[in-house]
């Protein structure tokens, strides 16, 4: 294949509460490179829909040819996602996978705060996943 085409996949995420049973509208959804920091500028920004979803979107991905080679460390390329909605604690994806060629959808079921929570208080989470983040930021 020639170095010079580049390759696409494509990511969807939707973003859910209730362990799926409800779609969140209006999230803010971050999609980076993996491995880049916070202070890093997102390769998406968007919000989801009615239905929670993002549009479709086209991602760099790894040339599916070389998961037929043994030596090949990863046949995709991986990315961050990270989920902001009013009402929820934060959440974060790391290293999901894009392949060439393939649409993905990536799942983000989001906490709600408790009603009269403190809203900077631990998530609760043993894991420490989210973190309540102001509203400014929506």
């Amino acid at each position: 294949m020639n170095e010079e085409t580049e390759v696409i996949g494509f990511l969807i995420v939707q973003t859910v509460t209730a362990n799926g049973a409800l779609p969140v509208e209006n999230a803010l959804v971050h999609v980076y490179e993996y491995g880049d920091g916070s202070d890093k500028d997102a390769l998406y920004t968007q919000k989801t829909d009615i239905s929670g979803k993002t549009d479709k979107l086209a991602l760099s991905a790894v040339d599916k040819s070389l998961s037929l080679s043994p030596e090949a460390k990863t046949p995709y390329k991986a990315y961050n996602v990270r989920v902001y909605a009013d009402g929820y604690y934060e959440s974060e994806k790391i290293n999901v996978p894009v392949f060439q060629g393939i649409t993905s959808i990536q799942q983000v079921n989001l906490i709600p705060l408790a009603e009269f929570s403190d809203p900077f208080s631990a998530a609760p989470d043993p894991l420490s996943r989210y973190t309540r983040i102001p509203n400014s930021r929506l």
